[in-house]
Order: structure tokens, then C-alpha cells, then sequence
């Protein structure tokens, strides 16, 4: 295994762990979460900043695995 499928696999189970630990309140939001929030769109809202994070990680894991893009006609 190379370095860059360890990375791969890290980025993804660090992707799997944030998302696990926000829904079970293990952790708090980074944007925080409005103060009387009206409605579930406010909530949302609150809580988009950590799950961008927790899935650019895990997006970054799987680019990660896949090998990178090969568009210049490069072999490996």
C-alpha cells in the first residue's frame, strides 16, 4: 500500500467519522447553530459548514483511491 491510498483511506473514515460523530451530538456544529431557530431550513442552514467539511473529506478520499485524474493522456 502506498502513500497515497493510506491518505485515501483516512480522508474516507475521517469523512464516515465526522458525519457519525455530528449526528450523535459527539460534536458541535462549526457554524453553530442559530439561537431560536424558526424553522428546520435555519437548522439546516447551521449545520451546512460541517457537513461540506465531512464530505469534502470523504470526496477527497475516494479522488484519492481512484488514482487522480488522467486527462493529459499520461500512462501510468
Amino acid at each position: 500500500m502506498n502513500a497515497r491510498r493510506f491518505a485515501g483511506y483516512l480522508c474516507v473514515g475521517l469523512g464516515f467519522a465526522l458525519i457519525l460523530l455530528l449526528g450523535y451530538g459527539v460534536i458541535d456544529p462549526i457554524g453553530g447553530l442559530p439561537k431560536g431557530a424558526a424553522s428546520m431550513r435555519d437548522v439546516l442552514i447551521g449545520l451546512m459548514p460541517s457537513v461540506l467539511l465531512a464530505l469534502g473529506a470523504f470526496v477527497i478520499g475516494l479522488w484519492l483511491l481512484k488514482g487522480g485524474s488522467n486527462k493529459g493522456g499520461a500512462k501510468k
